[in-house]
């Protein structure tokens, strides 16, 4: 029986069963011995059992857990007779990440491998119709109690927070509260940069010389439901000093590979045109101790490159998950460009501030992370290395954003 390990007890499919299932809320938990939950995710086909239906498979994502689709596609199972698609594993009690259903009818199911095609033909094609199909299908969970988040493109995702996930408190509380201080929206072009742009502006109290904390794919944080208002709560608590944060919109993926890759350009008319349009709406400090440059995977490679070639003006950086293998994405060793220029430094980083964070699931990361981490503690800068449990992941990120600004702000 699928779901004898929970509170369902009507019949998989009828009425009752989808009542008591949107009551408790998907994915089902079971408790284990070995600190680990068994999990079930069920999806409601909207057009009935396998004779009526166009559906032929429900591919799942678990960031961080589930194969890359290039390895190995992961779907759930039709009961048979049902309407009900169900796939069941197990994870750490303390697991937090995102996931992803892709529902696929007949049209949308993986390209036909034959054997003529090379392993890496097979994987470019499985590549190109994974990123179709979430295109056409991706979608959250309705049957999660929580609100959907948004990943870098605006998709929506759902989450998987099991009880013995370390949270920050904000995340916890799904309260969606109004905005308290004061925001300013507003499109930016740039003739040089090539693309037009929205930038958000927003103050959390009171005060002049304030310091700034600037997010790369800030569009990400700003259209947040309820981004905000936590900063306004942990304002409000004194966690956080009054400050002013401004939330720049990296586009699009080709436009955000270009400019967070080490590009002067970008951080030139940053400096010049936008951090001045800004300071003219709100009074926000211009020392280099006071400003946060605040990224994650290409935008925390971003926001070192940053300080280090403009030590004049930003003093702190929070990277998570930094791209610090560009621009060769093969690389483990340590090597990256970026690691490179720091270790050929003399020790003269003393004062910078650097927030390092990584995932213990970014297994391809973690290596050029630490490597990193070392080259900057030689070179004499004030760096900490945060390893949080989780994976390349928004909703990881988010949680461990709030926190490491927290840090942060305490040495500024």
């Amino acid at each position: 029986q699928v779901f004898s390990a929970s509170d369902i007890t009507a019949v998989p499919g009828s009425d009752a069963f989808w009542k008591q299932i949107k009551k408790q809320g998907i994915p089902l938990l079971t408790s284990r011995a070995d600190n680990q939950c068994g999990i079930t995710f069920l999806w409601r086909d909207p057009q009935g059992a396998e004779n009526c239906s166009p559906y032929k498979a429900v591919f799942i994502d678990v960031y961080s857990h589930t194969p890359h689709p290039t390895r190995q596609l992961t779907s759930l199972v039709r009961l048979t007779g049902t309407d009900v698609w169900y796939w069941q594993t197990q994870l750490p009690a303390d697991w937090l990440g995102s996931y992803v259903l892709l529902p696929a009818k007949n049209t949308q199911l993986p390209p036909a491998k034959s054997a003529q095609q090379s392993s890496s033909d097979v994987a470019a094609a499985v590549r190109g119709w994974w990123i179709n199909l979430l295109q056409q299908s991706g979608q959250a969970d309705v049957l999660n109690l929580r609100a959907p988040h948004v990943d870098g493109n605006g998709r929506e995702l759902s989450a998987l927070i099991l009880p013995g996930a370390a949270v920050h408190a904000q995340l916890r509380d799904e309260k969606c509260l109004p905005a308290q201080g004061r925001l300013h929206h507003w499109r930016w072009h740039n003739a040089l940069l090539g693309a037009e742009r929205d930038v958000w502006c927003y103050r959390c109290g009171t005060g002049r010389d304030l310091p700034l904390v600037i997010f790369l794919d800030g569009q990400r944080w700003a259209r947040s439901k309820g981004f905000f208002a936590q900063l306004d709560a942990l304002t409000h608590s004194g966690e956080f000093p009054p400050a002013v944060y401004l939330f720049i919109d990296s586009v699009s993926s080709d436009v955000r590979s270009r400019e967070l890759t080490c590009n002067s350009a970008f951080w030139l008319m940053l400096q010049q045109e936008l951090l001045a349009d800004a300071q003219r709406l709100e009074a926000f400090s211009s020392a280099a101790q006071k400003t946060i440059v605040a990224g994650q995977s290409f935008g925390g490679l971003a926001a070192l490159y940053a300080a280090l070639n403009w030590p004049q003006r930003f003093g702190n950086v929070l990277s998570q998950s930094g791209s610090f293998w560009w621009p060769d994405v093969n690389e483990e060793a340590g090597n990256g460009l970026l690691t490179r220029h720091v270790r050929s430094s003399a020790p003269v980083l003393s004062e910078l501030n650097v927030e390092l964070q990584i995932g213990c699931y970014e297994d391809g990361m973690l290596g050029v992370n630490h490597a990193m981490y070392e080259a900057l503690n030689v070179a004499g800068a004030h760096v900490s290395f945060q390893q949080f449990r989780g994976g390349h992941d928004w909703l990881c990120w988010h949680s461990e954003l709030l926190s490491g600004l927290k840090r942060l702000f305490s040495v500024i």
